[in-house]
């Protein structure tokens, strides 16, 4: 006899399987919304870190000119700069509306 649990019992006790997080499309509104609270210093280093995400793509490889390298430790200082903005902070600030 197996100690698997039949579907029917697993559903009534949602401690059993847990459900997979969807991933959910944040609106613009939303985002706006977050973006009102959040200081500029945090919105700055955002910002610098996907434009620094973005640009490190084009510095892959092992042979890289000496200009290469120097711009891409330029690019992962900024990166560390940002980083350092955004740990600083928690990720999740409350937007919680009172009534």
């Amino acid at each position: 006899m197996s100690h698997i649990m039949p579907d029917r019992v697993a559903n009534l006790i949602p401690s059993q399987r847990p459900k997979p997080a969807v991933p959910t499309a944040t609106s613009d509104a939303v985002r706006r919304f977050s973006a009102k609270r959040r200081p500029l210093p945090q919105i700055t280093a955002a910002s610098v870190a996907d434009r620094v995400d973005a640009a490190m793509s084009r510095f892959r490889g092992p042979l890289l000119s000496v200009e290469a390298e120097r711009k891409r430790e330029m690019l992962l200082a900024e990166y560390a700069a940002a980083d350092k903005v955004l740990s600083g902070s928690a990720l999740r600030q409350s937007t919680a509306v009172l009534s």
